[in-house]
């Protein structure tokens, strides 16, 4: 986890840039997306097409 610190912390000032470019509430995007990566866990993504098949789960 503390390999991706930096791609989270560039991916969180993107974020806040681009609320600034399209005029939202920077505060209120980062709240939202933080309650959706709250609910992830225990989540399935089972995703098929013609002979490949991928899981996703999220723990």
């Amino acid at each position: 986890m503390l390999v991706l610190s930096p791609v989270v912390v560039l991916a969180v000032l993107g974020a806040v840039v681009a609320c600034l470019i399209y005029r939202l509430s920077a505060v209120r995007a980062l709240g939202t997306a933080w309650r959706i990566i709250c609910a992830l866990p225990g989540t399935r993504v089972d995703m098929e097409y013609s002979r490949t098949a991928v899981l996703v789960a999220i723990r």
